[in-house]
């Protein structure tokens, strides 16, 4: 499947691996890029602290530690890509051309400053865009300052969270159920993500390989 990425728009294309941590998405994002063949490029972004007027005294933010900062809402400061690796866009760009957070494309084309991508899937299947750089700002609450990073709005998404892949319908799935779901009908999400049983992959948990929690707060109504 990794090969075919590289030339083939439909290889990926209603697949994907869902996860209920970032950080165990990201360890599969790496290892799939890692097996996948062809020039691997790195972009590092440019990182920007805004402070409060009382906080102008404080010292400086250390370069690593900014690089370091990781959350769902803003691209990796180290993004790694290669020809043919699915992206998913971050934010709302264009929703008359496809370009919505959650938009999953492929990288045909990729530039210092530039990406040439394909949306993957839905209406504009195949519809070929151009992405540069933006400036991307974390929310209030998700640091105790506001942070600007300059990146391409996207990240790989070979694998994907469960929450964003809810809305989402899909043909092959496998999900890793080795941490368990955390919050209301969370599993059941990733469970009804896939179209068919024939098309679902589950990955046990050493622990419990027969059964897993499926987590219900009653007072929830969805």
């Amino acid at each position: 499947m990794l090969n075919d990425a590289v030339n083939s728009h439909r290889s990926l294309i209603g697949r994907a691996i869902l996860a209920f941590r970032n950080d165990t998405v990201n360890d599969f994002n790496d290892v799939l890029l890692d097996q996948m063949p062809g020039e691997e490029y790195r972009f590092e972004a440019a990182n920007q602290v805004e402070v409060s007027e009382d906080s102008v005294s404080a010292e400086p933010f250390a370069v690593e530690y900014l690089q370091s900062i990781s959350l769902a809402s803003i691209p990796p400061s180290c993004l790694r890509l290669k020809n043919g690796a699915p992206i998913v866009l971050l934010r709302n760009l264009s929703p008359r051309e496809g370009l919505c957070n959650g938009t999953r494309m492929r990288a045909l084309g990729i530039r210092r400053t530039c990406l040439q991508v394909a949306i993957m899937g839905g209406k504009l299947d195949g519809k070929i865009c151009l992405r540069p750089r933006i400036k991307l700002t974390t929310k209030d609450e998700d640091l105790p300052f506001i942070l600007h990073r300059t990146q391409f709005p996207v990240r790989l998404c070979f694998a994907m969270t469960v929450n964003n892949s809810q809305g989402q319908t899909l043909e092959e799935v496998g999900v890793d159920l080795r941490t368990a779901a955390f919050t209301h009908a969370q599993l059941y999400v990733a469970l009804s993500t896939v179209t068919s049983l024939h098309g679902l992959t589950l990955l046990p948990s050493e622990n419990t390989p027969h059964h897993t929690d499926n987590i219900v707060y009653p007072d929830v109504r969805l």
